[in-house]
């Protein structure tokens, strides 16, 4: 392994710990691990993300919503009149017990002893916060379409994508890429709000919150209640 990423993975190693890190950490981690990792992994998918910002064509996630947006094309009308569907449930990035496992696997390759088992753990929930944001500009390449990438911060946290059915045009369905429970956790209804061109930061009461891109300046105050209501979306702490 090259050394510069050994030692990349180290000082990532101790931030994770600390829970000091941010979106631009994880982006780094991300892109230097990609060559160390095996195909058709969790963070292979993650590095290949990153090396085509504009539009991905086939990966994981790719492979996971292929079936289902065949079959939703075929059988738009049975979808959408609610009738039970015999068909898997698509994975999207993977579970996050698979992110646990080869993210211990990463830590692993340098001889660092760690095991995440809860994915309720605070550092992996921020990672897992960080990805989704990392994630939030990206597009889809599906059956001739081009699909964004969308972040929904509700009751919980979702990175999703939402395909047109080619045969009956204005049907759509949402499918998950990754998700993270319990965020919004003041939001008492089913309310969520998108959130587009945002990045996650750590602030100085040690959580990670999402803001917009033309605030994220190099003199950004750390201090989240210095910001009005609605410009920061954090990550409270859940145990």
């Amino acid at each position: 392994m090259n050394l510069y990423t050994k030692h990349h993975i180290q000082r990532f190693f101790q931030k994770y710990n600390e829970r000091s890190f941010c979106q631009d950490d994880v982006a780094l981690f991300i892109v230097l691990i990609r060559d160390y990792t095996p195909k058709n992994t969790v963070f292979r998918e993650l590095g290949d993300f990153l090396a085509h910002p504009d539009k991905k064509t086939k990966g994981l996630v790719i492979d996971s919503f292929q079936p289902i947006a065949d079959f939703f094309d075929d059988n738009t009308e049975s979808v959408m009149s609610g009738i039970d569907i015999n068909i898997e449930r698509p994975s999207g990035i993977r579970v996050l017990e698979d992110i646990q496992t080869n993210l211990n696997n990463i830590f692993k390759k340098v001889n660092l002893s760690f095991n995440i088992k809860d994915k309720n753990d605070l550092p992996f929930r921020d990672f897992i916060f960080c990805i989704i944001f990392l994630l939030g500009n990206f597009r889809l390449k599906i059956n001739k379409k081009v699909l964004d990438l969308k972040i929904s911060y509700g009751n919980s946290l979702a990175l999703s994508i939402s395909y047109e059915s080619s045969t009956v045009k204005r049907n759509f369905i949402t499918l998950n890429v990754l998700f993270l429970n319990t965020v919004w956790i003041t939001n008492c209804g089913d309310y969520s709000k998108d959130l587009k061109d945002h990045i996650a930061r750590r602030f100085s009461n040690g959580c990670l919150g999402a803001i917009h891109y033309s605030q994220d300046v190099s003199d950004l105050s750390t201090d989240m209640s210095s910001f009005p209501k609605g410009e920061v979306w954090p990550l409270p702490d859940y145990r």
